[in-house]
């Protein structure tokens, strides 16, 4: 695929997860009406990573932001978008999540249109950074 600007897919990227901050997740306990929005997870999910489980995919985040602000380096930002992925898709190797302050667990039952979109906009920033390595091996091979 030759893209004269693979930068638009950067915008793309950034775009698809500001709008998956604005939806739903996941389910716990069969309930998807009374989960917290994306925005509140990426908010609160900082806290979530030191007690681990499935808060650990909450990593994702600062990854994808890095290779947004690397998508010069593009190798460096590629390795990041990749790891970012990693990350978020493990959310679906745990069966529970912590729900509340009290630290109590809810088991992960579904997932929401929020969980996909913030794992595409990964997605479409590794093909972003593909697309802009392959051009920059065009632009070599021609010199």
């Amino acid at each position: 695929m030759k893209l004269k600007n693979p930068n638009i897919l950067l915008l793309i990227s950034i775009l698809i997860f500001i709008i998956a901050c604005s939806q739903k997740n996941y389910c716990t306990n069969g309930n998807c009406g009374e989960n917290w929005s994306g925005l509140a997870v990426l908010i609160s999910g900082i806290f979530g990573v030191f007690i681990g489980g499935a808060c650990i995919s909450w990593l994702a985040n600062p990854l994808i932001l890095i290779s947004w602000l690397t998508f010069k380096k593009t190798k460096i930002s590629l390795v990041m978008s990749i790891i970012a992925l990693s990350f978020g898709m493990s959310f679906l190797f745990f069966d529970e999540i912590i729900i509340n302050e009290a630290g109590h667990y809810g088991e992960i039952t579904g997932y929401e249109i929020g969980f996909y979109l913030w794992n595409l906009s990964f997605v479409i920033m590794i093909i972003r950074n593909i697309i802009s390595l392959k051009n920059k091996k065009t632009v070599a091979n021609n010199v």
